[in-house]
């Protein structure tokens, strides 16, 4: 049986990051740049003030102060998106505000608090300004032909504000991975209809279209199945214009368990069982030419593999360099029994304390206990060799779970 060091290698030795596409910008949020973004424009991409108030030349306010100002002529006013055609020169000022283009002739801007009213509609300035005061000048951002994003950058929110007021409408990155689902047992009923006796809703359907979604990628196909041999090939045959498929149950070792079956037929299992807990009988292969994800049909069990596995891969699918799981160390606050043999994943809560981390683990460890998952923002790593953790501790966790930003 692997360990779940050597089940993640096999996962991402098997992918490959998917082709870039251009795309609209929002659509492209959380995804991985591919192509260089270039400055169309400088910016700014012309001096303008970084505040509002009067353009002046720094000469007119020397020595200025309140008992003495330095009294200025207005020639007229710069809102934001127009320019003034007239040229500021000695003895004279305009009104500007901020973000509005400096007028000829000015090298500094008074900000509106360090003047008052003069006579005749001019202008008092109270305190002497320096060239260049409050002014942002063309191109200090970033100059019109650089490099402004580069590829395998992941873009968020700022990248995509940068290319925008570069000029750009659209953004050559990374496609999101299309993920096919198929859920099976014929003991689960879709939400909503009536249970009969014996069965139990199909809740793993929304948690791995959650995950999924949340993980930065699409669904192509989402369909349960019941315990049936055929039903379940025919199913996997219908995933093929998917990037990925996941499916839950029909891998341990019943009668009923015909997933693994199937996998053997259509393709090769690169590994079946990892020395985890919870998630030990989970299956990885290639199927139809796609990377497929057998995943234990416990929702406890169906999140932790997904996390150690499916995200790692979706990652990596996604042009992303940081595939594998990030882990911090934190300080436990309650203690963790454990009986060596397996690695064990355990659902818990971390914050950040003004000493660092803790992380308080879930007191409900079963891979059926659906409410240990609700809070819970990362998993208490421990070690196979462990007679468990001790409240205090240092301890390794994964962190954060269960979402990605911008995804």
């Amino acid at each position: 049986m692997l360990t779940i060091d050597e089940a993640q290698r096999i996962v991402l030795e098997s992918v490959a990051a998917l082709p870039a596409e251009v795309m609209p910008l929002l659509e492209a949020l959380g995804c991985t740049l591919a192509e260089p973004v270039v400055a169309q424009v400088s910016l700014p991409p012309f001096d303008n003030s970084a505040m509002d108030g009067y353009a002046v030349i720094a000469e007119d306010t020397r020595g200025a102060s309140r008992e003495k100002p330095a009294t200025l002529r207005m020639i007229g006013d710069v809102p934001a998106g127009t320019a003034l055609s007239r040229t500021v020169e000695r003895g004279t000022a305009a009104r500007i505000m901020t973000g509005a283009p400096v007028p000829r002739g000015a090298d500094a801007v008074v900000i509106v608090e360090h003047t008052r009213p003069g006579g005749a509609g001019g202008v008092e300035v109270l305190v002497p300004a320096m060239p260049g005061d409050n002014i942002r000048p063309m191109g200090g951002d970033i100059q019109s032909g650089q490099v402004a994003l580069s590829p395998g950058q992941r873009l968020g929110p700022g990248e995509l504000s940068l290319a925008a007021a570069l000029g750009h409408t659209d953004i050559s990155a990374v496609r999101r991975p299309r993920a096919a689902i198929v859920t099976t047992g014929s003991e689960l009923v879709e939400p909503g209809r009536e249970l009969p006796p014996g069965a139990i809703y199909n809740s793993n359907q929304a948690l791995l279209q959650a995950r999924v979604v949340s993980a930065g990628a699409s669904i192509a196909e989402s369909m349960h199945v019941p315990d049936d041999e055929a039903a379940v090939e025919e199913a996997l045959r219908r995933c093929a214009s998917a990037d990925i498929i996941l499916t839950t149950g029909g891998v341990s070792v019943g009668e009923y368990d015909f997933v693994k079956n199937a996998l053997q037929r259509l393709g090769e299992i690169k590994f079946w069982r990892v020395l985890i807990k919870p998630g030990k009988p989970v299956a990885f292969g290639i199927v139809l030419g796609r990377p497929l994800f057998a995943i234990p049909g416990n929702p406890v069990s169906a999140l932790v593999t997904f996390e150690l596995l499916v995200a790692p891969a979706l990652r990596k699918m996604s042009g992303r360099e940081d595939c594998a799981p990030r882990t911090i160390h934190a300080t436990l606050l309650a203690d963790l029994a454990h009986e060596p043999g397996r690695r064990e994943y355990c659902q818990a809560v971390t914050r950040a304390t003004e000493d660092g981390y803790v992380v308080e683990a879930s007191a409900k460890r079963g891979s059926a206990m659906l409410t240990s998952t609700v809070g819970a923002n990362s998993l208490v790593v421990i070690p196979e060799t462990s007679e468990g953790l001790r409240a205090g501790e240092e301890v390794t966790v994964i962190y954060p779970v269960y979402r990605d930003p911008w995804a």
